[in-house]
């Protein structure tokens, strides 16, 4: 383990380790360019991303270059790394950011900015671009907030305008080439420079005139980059994290794009033209997926899925395909007027996921101010349809703070929330209403109106506390004080380079999680450095420079002014995906154009034979011992049962499951590990539908595994054998002392006198310390059956009581050697023997 059994100072310690399958490790020695790429915030949040895996496998694959990541430390993990002097080091090779040649960052939310100045210091990378040496990477940004580089320049070399899968090997061999020819470090940048789509910030110098942002010295607009045909883009092996994601699923992109035209949508520019990969294409990505993975849920991601052309027929052949192996399909991005009884029907044959609909204005006024071209009467059939499909429930999103926004659009969210109510069914239907606050973001028709303040957004917030009481409704709304920085982040200039290093200095982090944010260190950092949001967020004229000026999106201003205008007059501009050409100057009709794979005749959908599961005196029950050591000792009880459930349905076992709204399989463990604790033998139990060779479920099973977490043996129990029981067992440890308690034991004469005087008490109560709960007292020798010394380590065998109850051994090593709170006692604990009394 990188850090060791340090990590269990830290909150989740398995952020940190390598749980995973599918991560790539190269010789770091042969390695002509090495490539650190960055996710700046947590783990968990990280490994639901798509698009850095698949940046990731593809730099791997280029030989010579060697791509490794790293995460963003949550506050106990970085007060940890700065109290031993520790660097943040990346996942594969356990080296620290400032050993690679280039650093790149994905900057998916302007909030995210303090997080990269943590990952840069932790890593051992100066923080300014203008400190680094000749030995410092080479740090690279990009990602949607890249659409903007002004405000974060001082802190990057360069950034990639636009999709990477490209670009970025064009990157790695540029470099590769650079490095072979021993260019300085200004060599190396002049070579990022020649890539298409990079923007170098010491080549684009910004003026400031009356304290505003008055354009470029010598403008030189980057020209976003885009792959021009989804079908022939590279694809990725996905990489299975074993600590709990955000989104625990397979996540493949269905297509690119969205020309609906939304005009607060910066997605709808930066990702332009629809480009849609085939249905066959798709169908193969997903059988893979699943085969490495062992997931029971596919995501089919785009901006909109419902206007993907196939999608129907998409649905029928996934489902006929995997709904036997109950696999769900989820539609993260639906429109009210694309769903229809068929999509429906064909979501929900495996288990109900969640629809989310998103009117965004409560009126049709205002969603033809913002192009939202939606019907209340759409909306409304839609979540009839939902409802009358067995779902239970729908989340409703809206936006607060748009341009021509009145009371009455206030008023009219609340109203079709509560008609939505009235149409949930009794009892348990529920529907969630979420209320963001409008962010007017570069690249788009809105980039020019102002955003609303926050006594605004908070009167709009109070209004729907008091209008939405329904008990079927739940809201929630977004953090004012959070959508105002994201807006001074999102429209400023290279001023805030400034406030953002002093609020970095302050301590703020994390400032995407609304329990993070420190809201008052911002304030004092703008103020230090003479900044006043109230300037990044008024409106700007149509004639006015802006600091993202210097990035070409391919939608020409032009289209972007005439769209503002239709705006204020209350037009509605349509779709081109299979119209008329709307002229926003990105496609040339040869190489960049609309790609629509086209519809597809709908097969004939099968109703999928569900295995079920047998009467519980009949069923085949499979037990097997495993062992758990090393890093994946750091996965929780719940991670690990996931672990298995997935390595056996990758390894093709036919799991047994229940019946039911959510069916989950029959797999269980036997009593949770303290974190941190290893095993050899512990055990676990699965019911199947059929018996399959047990040799071969070890090996499939293993090869889908984390280090550290394997089968060790596997059998076919008696119909008539108990189940695993989760107490009344005898267990043996093996305890290996930290130096600490080494020191403590030679203090009170060895260990051989500190164990005659355990066995000497008459009693000898241990504090057995739970986290988050309330410590309690037990007493030692109702556990412990023998005790006894194996130089270097401590052997003690301890009974679990039929309650569950059992004696820690770190606790009780602990107590022996009169250790202060917070010093661990064990620097290893190894479970060897469980037998059951």
């Amino acid at each position: 383990m990188r850090y060791g059994l340090s990590l269990l100072e830290v909150e989740k310690p398995g952020r940190y380790e390598g749980l995973e399958v599918g991560s790539v490790v190269k010789d770091w020695g042969a390695a002509r360019l090495r490539v650190a790429l960055c996710f700046p915030d947590v783990y968990e949040i990280g490994a639901s991303h798509l698009g850095l895996p698949l940046l990731y496998g593809l730099l791997n694959r280029e030989p010579g270059v060697l791509a490794e990541r790293a995460y963003a430390p949550w506050h106990d993990m970085e007060a940890l790394l700065r109290r031993r002097s520790w660097l943040l080091v990346t996942r594969e090779s356990g080296r620290p950011l400032a050993d690679f040649d280039l650093v790149g960052f994905t900057l998916q939310y302007e909030l995210g900015a303090t997080n990269v100045l943590a990952m840069l210091e932790l890593g051992g990378v100066p923080l300014l671009a203008r400190e680094r040496g000749e030995d410092a990477p080479l740090v690279l940004g990009g990602g949607p907030v890249a659409a903007n580089p002004e405000p974060l320049a001082d802190f990057f070399d360069a950034y990639l305008i636009g999709e990477g899968e490209e670009a970025v090997v064009e990157i790695a061999q540029a470099l590769v080439v650079a490095k072979h020819e021993g260019r300085d470090r200004a060599g190396r940048l002049a070579a990022l420079a020649e890539v298409e789509g990079v923007y170098l910030t010491s080549a684009h110098e910004p003026r400031f005139q009356g304290g505003r942002f008055a354009g470029f010295r010598a403008p030189r607009p980057v020209r976003r980059r885009v792959v021009a045909d989804l079908e022939t883009a590279p694809t990725a092996p996905p990489i299975l994290p074993f600590v709990s994601a955000v989104h625990e699923r397979l996540s493949v992109e269905l297509a690119r794009g969205c020309t609906r035209g939304c005009r607060f949508c910066q997605a709808g520019t930066l990702y332009r033209p629809v480009r849609e990969r085939s249905p066959e294409a798709v169908r193969s990505i997903v059988a893979q997926g699943l085969e490495a993975t062992g997931y029971e849920e596919v995501g089919l991601l785009s901006l909109s899925t419902g206007d993907y052309s196939s999608i129907g027929p998409l649905l029928c052949s996934l489902m006929n395909d995997h709904a036997a192996g109950h696999v769900s399909v989820s539609l993260p991005s639906l429109r009210a007027d694309s769903l229809d009884d068929r999509l429906l029907a064909e979501v929900s044959r495996v288990r109900k996921t969640g629809f989310t609909i998103a009117p965004e204005a409560g009126t049709e006024r205002l969603r033809r101010v913002i192009n939202k071209n939606l019907s209340e009467e759409a909306i409304l059939g839609a979540v009839r349809r939902i409802f009358e499909a067995g779902w239970r429930g729908v989340k409703l999103y809206f936006m607060v703070g748009l341009p021509g926004e009145t009371p009455d659009d206030w008023a009219g969210i609340a109203e079709l929330a509560r008609k939505v109510a009235r149409l949930a069914p009794a009892g348990k239907g529920r529907v969630g209403v979420s209320v963001s606050n409008f962010v007017p973001k570069p690249h788009t028709p809105f980039q020019w109106c102002g955003q609303a303040r926050q006594e605004v957004v908070r009167e709009a917030q109070e209004f729907f506390k008091a209008e939405l009481r329904d008990k079927k409704i739940e809201l929630k709304w977004h953090d004012s004080r959070m959508s105002e920085l994201e807006g001074v982040l999102a429209r400023g200039d290279r001023r805030l380079g400034a406030a953002v290093l002093a609020a970095y200095r302050k301590g703020c982090r994390m400032d995407g999680w609304t329990s993070e944010l420190r809201w008052d260190r911002w304030q004092e950092a703008l103020a230090e450095a003479e900044l006043d949001p109230a300037e990044f967020l008024r409106p700007r004229d149509l004639d006015e420079p802006l600091p993202w000026d210097d990035v070409d999106p391919g939608v020409s201003r032009a289209f972007l002014v005439d769209e503002w205008r239709r705006a204020e007059s209350g037009g509605t501009t349509a779709d081109c995906r299979g119209g008329e050409c709307q002229g926003c100057g990105l496609c040339d009709f040869q190489a960049l154009m609309p790609r629509i794979s086209g519809p597809r005749d709908l097969p004939v959908c099968e109703a999928p034979e569900m295995p079920a599961l047998p009467d519980p005196s009949h069923a085949p029950r499979i037990r097997f011992r495993f062992s758990k050591t090393g890093p994946a000792s750091l996965l929780s009880h719940l991670e690990t049962v996931t672990a298995f459930h997935r390595a056996f349905r990758a390894g093709g076992v036919p799991l047994a499951y229940s019946q039911g709204f959510h069916p989950h399989p029959r797999l269980n463990l036997g009593p949770a590990l303290p974190l941190g604790t290893e095993t050899l033998a512990d055990l676990g139990e699965i019911r199947v539908t059929d018996v399959p060779p047990l040799a071969q479920v070890q090996a499939e099973s293993n090869a889908h595994l984390p280090e550290g977490l394997r089968v060790e043996a596997l059998w076919l129990l008696p119909p008539e054998s108990k189940g695993l029981t989760g107490g009344n067992t005898r267990e043996e440890y093996r305890l290996s002392p930290s130096p600490e308690a080494g020191v403590a034991a030679e203090g009170k004469g060895g260990w051989r006198a500190l164990l005659d005087a355990f066995w000497a008490a008459k009693a000898y109560p241990v504090v057995k310390r739970r986290k988050n709960k309330t410590d309690r007292v037990l007493e030692a020798t109702d556990f412990v059956d023998a005790l006894w010394s194996a130089s270097p380590d401590i052997v003690v065998r301890l009974r679990r009581q039929v309650d569950g109850t059992i004696l820690g051994p770190e606790d009780l090593l602990h107590a022996l050697v009169g250790l202060p709170d917070g010093v661990r006692a064990t620097a290893r604990v190894v479970k060897t023997r469980v037998e059951t009394l």
